[in-house]
This record gives C-alpha cells, structure tokens and sequence, in this order.
C-alpha cells in the first residue's frame, strides 16, 4: 500500500488556482481587478443551443455592475474584482470554470536551403502560389519591401484584436515571422541586414548576400494582430484572433486561409487543469477541426540551472517544458536547430523540451531558429531592412512556409490539416536526438512534396 505522504491529491476546480492566487493578493492589497476567461457550461434546457444561454446569463450579471466585457462563441473575457468572480463561481449550471487569462509572449536566408525549400522550388515550380497563411502576432509592417514584389499581406482580411490603436507592427517580432513564411526582396536590390555579434544594442551591418526569400514566396498572409506593441498580449486576444480566422473559412463554400501561424505562448504549469486543454488550446483544437493547419512555436524555456549540495549552480535542459498553446495536440508543435548545421549542432539548447505534462510527445518537429534573417519593422528609419533573431518564434515559421509550399504543390490536402500533420512528421529527417528534443525531426519539405 502507497504511504500517506506519497498520495497524489487531486482536486476540482471551478477556479483555476493562478485565479485564486490573483484573487488572495487582490484581497491583501494588490490589483482590484484580475484579468479572467469564463468557460460556460451547455444549456441542460436548451441542448440545441450549446452554451449561449450560459453566455446570456453571465454577460446579464457583468452589465448589471457596469463591467466590461468582451465575448468569443465559448467564452466571455474580463478583468474582474474578486467578489465578481465568487459570484459568478456559485452559478455552477452557467459557468464551467473561471481561468486565468494568461499573459501570450512572442516567442527570428540560408535557412530555406536547410529546409529544403529551394530544392523543392526547382523540382516543382511552385512557391506556394495560391496558399493563405495568417499570422497572429504583434503585426506585419506591410510597407516593407519584401512584401511588395508578390503584394503579400491581404490589408482587407487583416484585423487588430490587441490593445494597439495600429495594425502596424512596432515591436517587429511578426514582421520577421512573416518575412520567413512568405515574401521576397526585389530581383537586384541591395539591403543591409543588422546580426547581433556580442553586444544586441550595438548590432553589426552587413551587405544582405543574394534575395532575400521566404520559404513559400508567393504565399499570400493575413495580418492578424492579438499582441501589443511591447510583445505581450492576453490569451482571449489570441482566442478571438483564431475564431476570426476560422469563421473566414465556415463563412465562404471556398478555402480562403489555409494555416494560422503562433509563434507565442506562455508557460504551463500542469496541476491548473488537464495538459491540452486551456481555453487557448480547446480554441486551437477547434482551428485545426475546422479545416486549418495550426503551426505554433514550442518555447524558448527548454534551458535552465539546478543547485547541487555544495551551492554550486550548474546548466541542465529543461523538460516538460512546452508552453501553451503548443499543447494542444492537433496543433504542430515547433522547436528549433542550428539554421545551417542541423546535424552537427543538433536542437537549440534553449528550444523547449518535452514531454507534455500528461506524457505525450512535442514538439512534433524541428526547423531553423537560430541567428534567422529576416524583415525588420523598422526598414525606413534604422538604416537596415533585414535583421537576425533567434527563438521558436523563427522555427515555426519555417514549417509554416514549408506546408505553404507543399500545398501549393498537392492542393488536394487544402483543408485537411491532420494529413498534412501526418506527411510532414513521416518524412523529417531524424536528427538522431532524443524525441522529447526533436520530436520527429527536422522539416522537409521536398520529401513531404515528393511522398505523396
């Protein structure tokens, strides 16, 4: 028999703790108003109608103290004192649970050659013409020149879901996320590339070798933005940015997006709730269900220190340590390698390691994020047009570009992203890492395209 202090306590929560815990501070001194996601519960009464007589009644309850909300098909988002929230956990035929709405960071071109791309290029011809591709992220600087040659950002389908009064980009993390998805630099044009030596405020310039390419150049992407201009947003942004795009589809008998790219997240802590699960997740679930290819960066939370008995600190990898919404398991999962010497080098040591916290295996594949050159949102006013980052964030793309461009190639797989999933992790290269590393390996795309 298991001894007493050896027993796992599992407990049910109609509020999350991170809620509780928010809620404790708030009652001590600290913020009045603590920012939440309300999961309601299907009408016992009105099966037919799912949750939105839930929905009614809690919206009813906000008005009636003058709260601001806002609303998703499942959910209903606000910052709310801790008194609102006991009441609204006593509706228990309403409300599911009340969780926290976390806090998404943004988890930047030789490295199309590491993928393949070009190769596939050359053997296919396509470019990813006829393929859509969102990206939630802080914004695309669609003015840069990179994507006028192919007039690559669809200024009428994008939206802002953030707290920015513009859809620009001003913090440019989306803008290089695009640049490496689709786009390309003007045959001839000279750029200067900003690489980030052994100071990042002091970046060196170099002459940008060749045109600068995305993976799937002729692509057409969807601006959508759901972080603020400092990187961070709130995960019910990123929900809605998601049913936006979904809802593109559901309204038009055409595919009209084809994949959502998310090079963001925030870290998971498997005791709130099932792995897999959070509002976030069950959004991108209903993503991949409804015909979309969701393609999301693992995490930049893959390296870490211990402390041994003599005090020393020593470095060691960091598993379980996938963030949200790269949990979810329809979604393809990303972590990064070496952008020219994959084999040699192997998965980047700060690339978030797996398993998921109820054991399945992510990131699902590995693609380039180190050292990526790619757009800068700030072309007209630096002096440079191109600029090096390095992440996840940069990874992801890569696989997004990647299945742009196979599906250019084999349109019959539009809108069947499970498939698409299936192809792309039975044809990566194995990298002969551990699978909680690399997961299946590292993307490639002319293998996907010549498999099927």
């Amino acid at each position: 028999m298991e001894s007493k202090q050896h027993i796992a306590h599992m407990k049910s929560y109609r509020v999350s703790p991170p809620v509780r815990q928010a809620m404790e501070a708030s009652r001590a001194g600290g913020a009045a108003a603590i920012p939440v996601i309300v999961s309601l519960r299907e009408s016992a009464e009105r099966p037919e109608l799912g949750v939105a007589p839930s929905k009614e009644k809690v919206k009813a309850a906000l008005a009636a103290r003058g709260i601001a909300f806002r609303e998703s098909d499942f959910y209903v988002f606000a910052a709310l004192p801790p008194d609102v929230i006991d009441e609204l956990a006593g509706m228990k035929d309403v409300v599911e649970r009340v969780w926290r709405d976390h806090v998404c960071y943004a988890h930047v071109m030789q490295s199309v050659e590491t993928v393949k791309a070009t190769a596939c290029w050359r053997t296919f011809g396509f470019r990813g013409e006829g393929i859509v591709w969102a990206v939630l992220d802080t914004g695309i600087r669609a003015e840069h020149p990179h994507f006028q040659t192919y007039a690559t950002v669809d200024a009428a389908l994008s939206r802002n879901f953030s707290n920015s009064k513009t859809l620009d980009d001003v913090e440019g993390h989306g803008t290089h996320v695009a640049g490496i998805i689709a786009g390309a630099a003007p045959d001839g044009a000279k750029y200067k590339a900003a690489t980030m030596e052994e100071d990042a405020d002091a970046p060196v310039l170099v002459d940008v070798s060749g045109t600068p390419t995305g993976v799937a150049p002729r692509a057409k992407l969807i601006n959508v933005k759901v972080l603020d201009d400092d990187g961070t947003g709130a995960a019910s942004t990123c929900i809605l940015g998601l049913e936006y795009v979904r809802k593109l589809n559901a309204a038009s008998r055409n595919i009209r997006v084809d994949g959502v790219n998310m090079s963001l997240g925030y870290p998971f802590d498997p005791q709130w709730y099932g792995c897999g699960h959070s509002p976030l997740c069950d959004e991108v679930t209903r993503a991949v269900r409804s015909g979309l290819v969701v393609v999301i960066s693992c995490g930049n939370s893959g390296y870490g220190s211990t402390t041994l008995s003599s005090g020393e600190q020593v470095p060691l990898p960091v598993d379980l340590s996938i963030t949200d919404p790269a949990n979810a398991e329809a979604s393809i999962a990303v972590g990064s390698v070496h952008k020219t010497a994959p084999h040699k080098y192997g998965v980047s040591y700060f690339s978030s390691k797996g398993p998921t916290g109820d054991g399945r295996q992510k990131p699902d594949l590995v693609a380039p994020g180190e050292k990526i050159i790619s757009c800068s949102a700030g072309f007209d006013t630096k002096g440079y047009a191109y600029e090096e980052r390095s992440g996840t964030s940069m990874a992801a793309p890569h696989v997004s570009g990647a299945i742009a461009a196979f599906l250019s190639v084999h349109a019959e797989y539009r809108g069947q992203p499970e498939q698409v999933k299936r192809v792309f992790m039975k044809t990566a290269t194995d990298l002969e890492r551990q699978k909680y590393f690399q997961g299946a390996g590292l993307v490639d795309v002319l293998r996907a395209a010549m498999s099927v």
